[in-house]
């Protein structure tokens, strides 16, 4: 399953970046990355055996500005669509939406906004990038949400999957260190590295 994933995602990577003028290239930035991502979604026992992950958890990608981490994810929701590959499909959402909906909800009603992206699998793009929430008053509203997600995955299994600048020391000064000791329990870390390919 995995080869066969990884040819797909392949090929819709090379779609994906061709509406941008860009090629899809593979290299020691990111061969490993892809190789271990696919292997995920596969749901390959590998995964475990080889890689040290766990396939009940979800996945934190982390990296500078333009790796690719954003489209990996958007590339594997295509592959879902294309070829009706639902257990891949992870929808996405930014981090600075949640929280402008937050701020235009209205009085008495932010807490379904918190309760809305507590539950379900979500992808959440760029995480600590998020500005602050302001309602009549300033909260850091991504702390209560994946607190949130945490309950879930121990009382559901629910997977969160994340894409940041961040890694988790930054993730502990951003957050706290309760939030800190509870990612390295809900998630699969891996790094994709190299320069931005947005140039």
């Amino acid at each position: 399953m995995t080869a066969q994933l990884k040819e797909l995602f392949n090929t819709e990577a090379k779609k994906y970046y061709l509406l941008e003028n860009r090629n899809f290239i593979v290299n020691e930035d990111n061969k490993s990355f892809l190789n271990i991502f696919c292997k995920y979604f596969s749901q390959d026992p590998d995964f475990e055996t080889s890689h040290k992950g766990e396939l009940r958890k979800g996945l934190f990608v982390f990296g500078s500005q333009g790796t690719g981490k954003t489209s990996s994810f958007k590339i594997m929701q295509n592959v879902s669509k294309e070829y009706s590959l639902k257990q891949v499909w992870t929808p996405i959402v930014y981090t600075q939406k949640v929280v402008e909906q937050f701020n235009l909800a209205e009085s008495g009603k932010t807490d379904y906004v918190i309760q809305y992206f507590s539950k379900g699998k979500f992808m959440f793009d760029d995480l600590g990038a998020e500005k602050e929430a302001s309602n009549f008053g300033k909260e850091d509203i991504f702390g209560r949400i994946m607190e949130l997600r945490y309950n879930q995955f121990l009382q559901k299994g629910t997977k969160t999957f994340v894409t940041s600048n961040l890694n988790f020391e930054d993730i502990k000064n951003r957050y706290g260190t309760r939030l800190y000791d509870r990612f390295y329990q809900m998630f699969n870390v891996l790094e994709l590295g190299g320069e931005s390919k947005r140039f």
